[in-house]
């Protein structure tokens, strides 16, 4: 009991020290803020600091038209589907950022029409067959006339020598006609000594002179027989026959003549259809080429873009018109602010504006690009972000970006969407402005803002 009492008188006298001793810091901590208060020196010192920190929070909104509610935009491309049919699975995905310009396979048809195609292809067949036909066919007349050639040479040639045989048998009979004349003459002139002698009567005179003209006449005959035959050897040599009926070339000249007439029309038919064949084989590319484009469409994706939103499942099937892909302009991103209406005539287009994304210590810059009362009508566009209507009392300014987004911002859908802060040099403050920022040491990342304050003051 006693050993209890003590420790507690100990425990007891050590807790005064601790209070004494903090009692004593308190004491030598108040004096020194008391003698620092006191201090001439340090309430002016005091005093700089937070006049130059107002300074520092008043002076951009001296130096500047500050809009602190501005968020990036962009406007949307959107693919529609060109024709109903089943989209390809190699469609981009949402969040894709398109950095070359390619072309991708959009969309296939499920059925295609190909009745004009193959009426084409029957055509075609039915022009090679009938040329065909007519290739067989000239064939047989060309193997047909040389038969009926050789059987029309035979024939002339027979003819020929037959008619030549004729005229010997003629000149044959001549020849014992004249002597046969000679002898009758002879007979003759013997006859009329007789009778003049008397030992012959005139009656038998007379009918030796009969005879005489009778043999005279038979020779003549056997004279145009032999002119009648070297005629008909004559035409018969050129291929007239003047014998036979009235024809004048036998019945094999007159089948090549047909053969001829019938030729022609092959050959005719033959040219006709082979420049269909040709015409049909071109029209049958043509429509191949045009089924192949109908048949599927290409899409054409240009660099810079960022797929914003897919409508459609790679794969689905769609229809005529059908939304399909929306993708964001990351090239030529714009922040659209608004600024009080007093400041219409102070912002023109093409003035260089600072942009701040809210977040970033980076500034970039801007150009205005174009300005629109209150009353101006909604902006129609597609764009990625909404705008909002401008006020009755303020104006709208849009102000592209100039600068090439980071990978950062390509990973994020380029930053579209996000909050920004935008400052328009005010005129007259550009020597004031880079005197400030000197002062006070602001250095942005790769000299980026004192090529910005260069561009606004000019």
């Amino acid at each position: 009991m006693e050993t209890s009492n003590g420790k507690n008188r100990i425990w007891a006298a050590q807790d005064r020290d601790a209070i004494q001793r903090m009692d004593l810091n308190m004491a030598f901590f108040s004096a020194s803020v008391e003698r620092l208060v006191r201090n001439r020196i340090a309430r002016v010192l005091l005093a700089l600091t937070l006049i130059a920190v107002s300074a520092w929070a008043f002076f951009p909104h001296v130096a500047y038209r500050i809009a602190p509610t501005a968020f990036v935009n962009a406007e949307l491309a959107r693919v529609t589907a060109p024709m109903a049919g089943r989209l390809s699975t190699d469609l981009p995905r949402k969040g894709d950022i398109i950095e070359h310009t390619i072309t991708v396979n959009l969309t296939e048809t499920l059925s295609p029409d190909r009745r004009h195609f193959l009426d084409l292809e029957q055509q075609g067949t039915v022009a090679k067959n009938r040329a065909d036909l007519a290739k067989r066919q000239l064939a047989e007349i060309a193997t047909l006339d040389s038969a009926l050639e050789i059987r029309t040479s035979s024939y002339q040639s027979g003819m020929i020598e037959r008619i030549g045989q004729e005229i010997a048998e003629a000149e044959a009979e001549k020849t014992g006609c004249l002597a046969e004349v000679h002898q009758r003459r002879d007979v003759g002139s013997r006859m009329e000594q007789l009778v003049k002698s008397g030992y012959a009567s005139q009656i038998r005179t007379a009918e030796a002179f009969a005879t005489q003209e009778a043999t005279v006449t038979r020779c003549e005959m056997a004279n145009a027989k032999i002119a009648r035959f070297k005629t008909e050897r004559n035409s018969a040599q050129t291929g007239v026959f003047l014998r036979d009926g009235t024809s004048d070339v036998p019945y094999s000249q007159q089948q090549r003549d047909r053969l001829v007439l019938r030729r022609q029309e092959l050959e005719t038919e033959m040219l006709q259809q082979t420049s269909r064949q040709t015409q049909i084989a071109a029209e049958i590319a043509g429509e191949r080429s045009r089924l192949d484009q109908t048949g599927h469409s290409d899409l054409l994706l240009h660099a810079d873009h960022v797929v914003w939103s897919v409508a459609a499942s790679p794969g689905a099937t769609v229809t005529e018109g059908q939304t399909i892909l929306d993708l964001a302009d990351c090239a030529h991103r714009f922040v659209v602010v608004d600024l009080p209406e007093r400041e219409f005539e102070q912002i023109k287009a093409g003035d260089i504006a600072a942009v701040r994304l809210i977040g970033s210590d980076d500034w970039q810059q801007g150009k205005v690009r174009q300005v629109r009362g209150s009353a101006a009508r909604t902006d129609d566009r597609l764009l990625a972000a909404q705008i909002a209507r401008p006020t009755s009392s303020s104006i709208a300014v849009e102000v592209e970006l100039l600068q090439d987004q980071s990978d950062a911002e390509r990973n994020s859908f380029c930053n579209i969407g996000r909050m920004a802060e935008v400052r328009f040099q005010r005129t007259g403050f550009g020597f004031a402005d880079r005197l400030f920022n000197a002062l006070a040491g602001i250095t942005f990342r790769d000299g980026r803002q004192a090529g910005l304050n260069t561009a606004t003051a000019k």
